[in-house]
């Protein structure tokens, strides 16, 4: 039995490793945990790695070594190409040169503490100063708490295989980060904009963008199976990943599919969107191929990219003359209509794909107090009126 109860009341867990040369059994603890749930859980997380050849018994191991056995690990996991590729730059560029020949047995919090204070002060990429001299340059707040999150996973991962006894993390001090409020356009940056993807390939794009708040990546990912043209409605499968490979469908962030009914400004952006592709199969013949049925391609029928998508708004948004070129905050302003139109928090994250709403309550809180006051004041015209029927 891999999992036994202790006097102490805690779960604790053994995992079976292989024979010794003599044909022994060999176990070794994966740890006690307060419920056999959380026992049962560790049990599987050790299974998984065992069978995935970790070493589960290493002697000494680096920061470096953790870093390669932590990404092996979060691959096996299939985790998203593009997120590999970001936590691979992050390791290399920002933990590996500062930590990464330390063993992790002598790795301390004041270590790592010095590490963040390092970053935030030199940790950029380096410029020439007024005199022509390089100088390294203050590395973001929100950087080094990407790096530090890195960090701290793989830590909580070498802490699971018990490469280390204590995660050295949770006693340094995490980089804080200001949280900013989600941008969104006004009704006039939006008609301005609109105004300025008038004729461009990217009319329909952006107009299904503001309708269903779709993510950039859900856009790109779009076929035209997803359209019920039936039922009006779109169903968002997938999300289109860029990295330096190449593209890739893969899942939506949450994991999740959702459909979404269409306003009937969605459903003739589609409408044009596939008149649009007709007139350019027709115009490019043979050299047309959109193979997998993108609904947004290029002239030969190429899936649109992120990145694509990403420079084409940056242009529109500048013609436009609006207060923002990220194309992300097309997202928020979806998000802040649906809110500020009364629509509840949970039918809000089922639009946006959130996970819970609290994600979304956490995002837009902001916009919590409008929202509010608006209901009061219809709550309080209601009365006013209910009264002077009674009068």
């Amino acid at each position: 039995m891999s999992i036994y109860k202790r006097k102490s009341g805690r779960y604790a867990v053994l995992i079976d490793l292989e024979p010794s040369a003599l044909g022994g059994r060999r176990r070794k603890s994966a740890g006690t945990f307060r419920t056999r749930k959380e026992a049962e859980s560790a049990e599987r997380k050790a299974l998984e790695a065992r069978d995935r050849g970790i070493d589960l018994s290493p002697k000494t191991v680096t920061v470096a070594q953790l870093l390669d056995r932590y990404l092996a690990d979060r691959e096996a996991l299939e985790r998203g190409a593009k997120t590999l590729q970001e936590y691979r730059g992050c390791a290399d560029r920002l933990i590996r040169p500062h930590l990464g020949g330390i063993a992790l047995a002598k790795l301390r919090p004041a270590r790592i503490a010095e590490w963040v204070a390092t970053l935030l002060k030199r940790g950029g990429k380096s410029a020439k100063n007024a005199d022509g001299k390089l100088v390294e340059r203050a590395l973001s707040a929100k950087s080094v708490y990407h790096a530090f999150t890195l960090l701290n996973g793989a830590m909580r991962f070498a802490l699971r295989m018990e490469l280390i006894g204590r995660n050295p993390c949770e006693a340094a001090t995490r980089p804080s980060i200001k949280r900013s409020d989600a941008k969104a356009l006004s009704a006039d940056e939006v008609t301005r904009l609109l105004d300025a993807a008038q004729s461009t390939r990217w009319e329909q794009f952006l107009t299904l963008a503001l309708s269903t708040g779709a993510r950039r990546g859900e856009l790109c990912g779009l076929s035209w199976d997803d359209y019920d043209v039936e039922n009006v409605t779109l169903t968002i499968r997938h999300s289109l990943s860029q990295t330096r490979h190449g593209i890739a469908l893969k899942a939506t962030k949450t994991g999740r599919t959702r459909t979404l009914p269409l306003s009937r400004v969605a459903n003739d952006a589609l409408r044009s969107q596939r008149a649009l592709q007709a007139r350019e199969r027709l115009a490019s013949g043979r050299l047309y191929v959109n193979d997998d049925g993108a609904i947004f391609a290029d002239e030969l029928g190429r899936r649109m990219t992120p990145m694509a998508a990403t420079c084409a708004f940056d242009r529109i948004a500048r013609k436009a003359g609006i207060s923002t070129t990220r194309l992300h905050d097309l997202r928020h302003t979806a998000a802040t209509t649906l809110l500020l139109a009364g629509v509840d928090v949970r039918t809000a994250a089922g639009v946006l794909g959130h996970a819970s709403p609290t994600i979304t309550l956490s995002t837009y809180a902001h916009l919590m107090p409008e929202a509010q006051r608006d209901a009061v004041d219809r709550l309080g015209e209601r009365l006013e009126m209910l009264h002077k029927k009674a009068l």
